[in-house]
This record gives C-alpha cells, sequence and structure tokens, in this order.
C-alpha cells in the first residue's frame, strides 16, 4: 500500500488491507508513507508495519521546497529496493504526493500497479500513475473522463471503508437527536471557527446535543473556546469509532472529502456540506456537488459563509422532518457497501490469473 498523507487516502488503504487479509488470510501487507501527515501516528495503530521514504511534503516540483525534487530522486530509490525486499504481488498506489515514488518504483521493477481513487477529480499523482495501472478503483464515475493516456480497467466500486461503517447500510438510516460537526485530517481550522461562533445560536434555538469532532490536536482549544461561549458540546479532536457518532446523529456538518461523503451515505445521514476551498483542483466542491445533485446535502461554499447563515441554514434543516428524511433516503441511495469486498476481490484475482 503505497501512499497516504491525510485520512481521506489512508483510511481506505486500511479498510482495503483489512478486506485483503479477510479474503485471503495468507496476504501479507506493508504500507510506503513518509515522515509528513497521519502516516506514522495512524497505520502502525492499525498494525500493518510501515517503510518511511525521504520525501518532502508535497510537490517534488515546489518552488517553495527547493529540496523536494532530490528527497523524491531518493524515494523511488529507496521504493525500488524495498520492492526487491519484499517482492510483491501488487503495489496499491493510494493517492497524495508519498504514492508517486513507488508508483514509479513499480513500473520500472515491473510490479503490477493498481490506482485507488476516491475523488470526483482525481489527483496529479494517480493521473499520472494510471498510465502504467493494470486496474483503476473510483469512488465518483465523472472521475473517468479525467484519465487519459491510460491503458488500465476502470471500475467504479465506490471507497472502501472499515466493515463496522459499511454495516451501517444493513440497518434503518440514523436517526439520532444530535448535530454532527466534522473538520476532517486538514482544512479544520476555518470550519472550526465557523461552527464555535455559529453552535450557541443554534443550541439556543434548538436545544440539541453538539457532537464535535474537530480534528487532531485541536481538541483542547476547541474545548475551552465552547466552554467561553458557555455552550455544552462533547468534543472530539481524532476520532476513530465514528459509527458511534453517526448512530447519534440526525444533522451532519462537514467537510466534503471523499471518505467522509461515502461514511454519510453509508450511515444515510442528511448533511450540510462546506467544501474545502483550497483543496487541490476544487475537488471538494465536486464531491459535494455530487451528493447535493443526489438529493442528500446541502453544499455552503466557505467564502460566502458567516456564522449566522450557517446558523440559519441549520435551524432551517433540522425544524424541517420531512425534507431531513427525504436527505436521508437519497444519501443512502448512494452508497456502496461492498466497495471493500468487491476490490480485494479484483486485486486477489488479478494476482492469482
Amino acid at each position: 500500500m503505497a501512499g497516504g498523507g491525510t485520512g481521506g487516502h489512508l483510511f481506505p488503504g486500511l479498510a482495503l488491507a483489512r478486506e485483503l487479509q479477510r479474503q485471503r488470510p495468507d496476504t501479507v501487507i506493508s504500507f510506503i508513507g513518509t515522515a509528513h501527515g497521519l502516516d506514522l501516528e495512524i497505520v502502525p495503530r492499525a498494525g500493518f508495519p510501515i517503510d518511511v521514504l525521504a520525501a518532502g511534503r508535497g510537490s517534488p516540483l515546489s518552488r517553495i521546497r527547493p529540496d523536494n525534487l532530490p528527497r523524491f530522486i531518493i524515494s523511488i530509490f529507496q521504493s525500488r529496493k524495498l520492492i526487491k525486499k519484499y517482492r510483491p504481488d501488487v503495489i496499491v498506489a493510494l493517492g497524495g504526493f508519498a504514492a508517486a515514488a513507488p508508483g514509479i518504483a513499480a513500473r520500472f521493477s515491473g510490479v503490477p500497479l493498481v490506482v485507488l481513487e476516491q475523488n470526483s477529480v482525481p489527483g496529479r499523482v494517480n493521473r499520472l500513475l494510471a498510465r502504467w495501472a493494470k486496474k483503476v478503483f473510483l469512488q465518483f464515475r465523472c472521475a473517468r473522463d479525467k484519465f487519459l493516456k491510460s491503458t488500465a480497467t476502470f471500475y467504479d466500486f465506490g471507497s472502501p471503508v472499515r466493515r463496522v461503517i459499511s454495516k451501517l447500510a444493513d440497518k434503518k438510516p440514523c436517526s439520532g437527536n444530535s448535530l454532527l460537526i466534522v473538520g476532517g485530517s486538514q482544512g479544520a481550522r476555518k470550519l472550526n471557527e465557523l461552527v464555535i461562533d455559529a453552535v450557541p445560536d443554534i443550541v439556543h434555538e434548538l436545544g440539541c446535543e453538539v457532537i464535535h469532532v474537530a480534528g487532531a490536536g485541536n481538541e483542547i482549544g476547541i474545548r475551552h473556546a465552547y466552554e467561553e461561549r458557555n455552550v455544552d458540546v462533547t468534543v472530539h479532536g481524532f476520532f476513530t469509532e465514528m459509527e458511534e457518532c453517526y448512530n447519534k446523529s440526525r444533522l451532519v456538518i462537514s467537510r466534503s472529502g471523499a471518505g467522509s461523503i461515502a461514511e454519510l451515505a453509508l450511515a444515510g445521514l442528511p448533511s450540510i456540506l462546506i467544501p474545502l476551498p483550497t483543496a487541490m483542483d476544487n475537488h471538494q466542491l465536486i464531491n459535494a456537488k455530487v451528493m447535493e445533485g443526489a438529493g442528500g446535502a446541502l453544499v455552503l461554499e466557505q467564502d460566502a459563509l458567516t456564522p449566522e447563515s450557517l446558523a440559519r441554514q441549520v435551524i432551517r434543516l433540522w425544524k424541517d422532518a420531512a425534507a431531513l428524511e427525504t436527505m436521508a433516503d437519497a444519501s443512502r441511495r448512494t452508497a456502496r457497501p461492498f466497495a471493500a469486498q468487491e476490490i480485494a476481490g479484483s486485486i486477489i484475482e488479478m494476482v492469482e490469473s
């Protein structure tokens, strides 16, 4: 498994890794990542080994980080050594710049390469690696048109998620009485600032419980901010048991990373999506528009929002039970609960053929 940096890349890779081992218990899996982002925190905690490359943060061609290019070249040689060491049957590119060096090394080492792309607009690394891949797995069918010069076979199976999350699709859509706020692993600061000032009006009007997953390292500051505003909010920094939060929720405010959208669909939850405006190629906005077009979400663009306008939208939706039910049903119809099983099965079939 090559790549990572953000939860959006890592969590589907971990879900796929577990499913591969469930289907083929003798499968040996190792991750290749960098020292930046969440790789070193999340992967070992999940029980998988990880090798760390020298690659710097961001693009190898970054002008503000001139040492990225030589570090990237070193990472290609490191990746080739790791390929010789592990002799993998397949390399799965998870996306992000951390996937680039292993993907290129796979190309020159003759190792079969597959690409996992969760977003509606594929990242630059995955667009490059898809030229040499045997298979490309998509969450959004519309992403297919963005891949040029690729002879790979494309599948729109969806995005792998943990089995405990995929099993939410077997239940009725979640219908708790809490407002859930999810900041994501990147870009949480501005969203947190918006909701902190919106929540007092929301709680005053609705009297609802609020759960705020604020992002790693933000928990203490966000909790203090709510205390200063005399509002009782349950705050988590980084929370792995999201199924508990989903089961308690009636409405969700979230960024629109592909992983978040996949999980909200499986939970059957209506959402207010606030795309990260600095996301590469504005892919979060396009992700969100897909969900809004299906009827499962309301999209609000961050630059046009104030705490007051956000509070008004939440209160309006919360009081419209029929609208929330319609959105919940529409959200659930977009769910792909068997994504991990189908992708794993396709990879195993490729390796065994």
